[in-house]
């Protein structure tokens, strides 16, 4: 209609791969509708041009450094962010899929998707649909396939909590994770019962491998070894946001410092 104005829905990307986040920006470029605004490789300065910038739709990788992209969703839907956001990832299991969407995702779709592909689960989110791989869902249907609100203040872990649960998932024993936190043993232990009551799990390994599953924690591109101890070890810095398993391909890729120290044998609790 003459002296309509179409709507410009303004796009941010956020990805560790700076190869990757030009596919993305290349396969909007041209459509209509479609504005990129900004760019972020890391989960901080992405939560950041979130709330600074206010953008429609956030395409959202999971596996962030400085702070994994699962945070980033949660810490924005809690400041207030009403955006859509569409998680881009390669590591497309169904319990992340499921996490995802109940934290305030709008859509989870696999990194080898299609540009076409891309485009269609975009334009379905931003007319308030949602998008679970070829899946296209109402708000109804996600409620049903989600089964609630799993965030909620009863099973949200701490800052603290997930700190420790990711020394967990590299394999460290109270004692270590005690030496490295500067907190005592027993503190320790008491934020592991908190862990695994939240969780409904009965020892540290199934909360370490629920952690990985949904992205929750990064773990080391290389195995720790009792035979050398890493620059971090020496220096007594704990594990980095930038340590982890990243998709393959060229881009910003952290570079491992070689092994850390071995795994003590595990505690239950």
């Amino acid at each position: 209609m003459e002296g309509v104005v179409a709507m410009t829905y303004r796009v941010l990307i956020v990805d560790d791969h700076p190869l990757f986040r030009k596919g993305v920006r290349d396969a909007l470029m041209g459509e209509p509708g479609l504005q990129v605004i900004g760019e972020a490789a890391d989960g901080q300065t992405a939560l950041q041009m979130i709330l600074t910038l206010n953008p429609h739709l956030v395409l959202m990788d999971v596996h962030l450094p400085a702070l994994n992209g699962l945070d980033v969703i949660r810490q924005a839907r809690s400041r207030g962010f009403e955006g859509a956001i569409l998680v881009l990832t390669a590591y497309d299991t169904e319990e992340q899929m499921r996490h995802a969407l109940r934290i305030g995702a709008n859509g989870y779709i696999s990194k080898d998707a299609r540009p076409e592909h891309l485009i269609q689960s975009i334009r379905h989110i931003l007319s308030g649909r949602y998008v679970w791989g070829d899946h296209v869902m109402t708000h109804g249907e996600v409620q049903a396939l989600i089964g609630g609100a799993e965030g909620s203040s009863k099973n949200m872990l701490s800052p603290r909590e997930r700190e420790i649960l990711q020394y967990v998932a590299m394999g460290y024993s109270n004692k270590a994770i005690a030496e490295r936190l500067g907190i005592s043993q027993q503190t320790v232990k008491n934020h592991m019962t908190a862990i695994l009551r939240k969780l409904d799990l009965g020892d540290r390994t199934q909360a370490a491998v629920l952690a990985i599953r949904r992205g929750w924690v990064r773990l080391p591109e290389e195995p720790a070894t009792p035979l050398r101890r890493s620059s971090r070890e020496r220096t007594g810095r704990g594990p980095s946001a930038t340590d982890g398993l990243l998709p393959g391909g060229a881009g910003e890729r952290p570079t491992a410092t070689g092994g850390g120290p071995g795994p003590d044998p595990p505690d239950r609790r």
